[in-house]
């Protein structure tokens, strides 16, 4: 099923009013639901619903409605049987985010937040932090910068389903180089990246595709 790739987005403040919330609850498969539960918080189960939602959506978008999605939490989520259909969800804030393509993807969305000494040290390499440093005016700049560079670094372990599995300052993010990725030294090939900024947050999806979609296309929960 040759598609074009796109990314669908919701702001899940609707999931508030609990009988909207109840509504969509019910609609979803079992595993959905699951994953909602074991989340305490209920900011954090309201995020969970919001990315069924938008898969939910986006298969209805697709045709595929029926699809069987195969989700253990093991392993990337993906489209049983399918080879032409994948996905790959992100949530932060009140954002929550899909994209969809017919190749493997990965998307993350952060809100922009402050990079602590140490936290930067955890998720950037030296030459990282000497780049981040170096094109930083001001504390706005950083922020923003390394939170852009975070969505990059986690795109790509979600493009090859390894999560947090792939330490993160083992990647290494060469945006004076094209955006050049490298995992361990060696280059990773054939795999490109595409950025938005929206109001307090950015995403960024690792896709085999030079160009992604031109936007993200916001959907309301009704």
């Amino acid at each position: 099923m040759k598609q074009d790739n796109f990314i669908l987005g919701i702001d899940v403040d609707f999931l508030k009013d609990q009988e909207v919330f109840d509504d969509w609850y019910y609609k979803m498969p079992e595993y959905r639901k699951n994953k909602i539960d074991r989340f305490k918080p209920q900011q954090s189960k309201r995020l969970s619903l919001g990315a069924g939602i938008l898969l939910y959506k986006g298969l209805e978008m697709l045709g595929a409605s029926d699809a069987v999605i195969f989700d253990d939490d093991f392993q990337k989520p993906h489209v049983q049987g399918a080879t032409d259909l994948e996905f790959n969800l992100s949530h932060s804030g009140n954002l929550a985010v899909c994209a969809f393509s017919d190749a493997s993807v990965g998307i993350d969305v952060q809100e922009t937040e402050r990079f602590s000494g140490n936290l930067m040290n955890f998720v950037y390499k030296d030459e990282e932090i000497k780049y981040i440093k170096y094109r930083s005016k001001n504390r706005v700049d950083t922020d923003l910068l390394c939170t852009k560079m975070w969505t990059m670094k986690e795109s790509v372990m979600k493009y090859y389903g390894k999560g947090l599995s792939m330490d993160p300052r083992r990647i290494f993010i060469d945006l004076e180089q094209g955006n050049s990725v490298y995992y361990e030294g060696e280059a990773l090939e054939n795999i490109f990246f595409t950025g938005y900024e929206l109001s307090g947050y950015y995403i960024t999806v690792c896709s085999g595709y030079d160009n992604f979609s031109d936007e993200i296309n916001f959907v309301m929960g009704d």
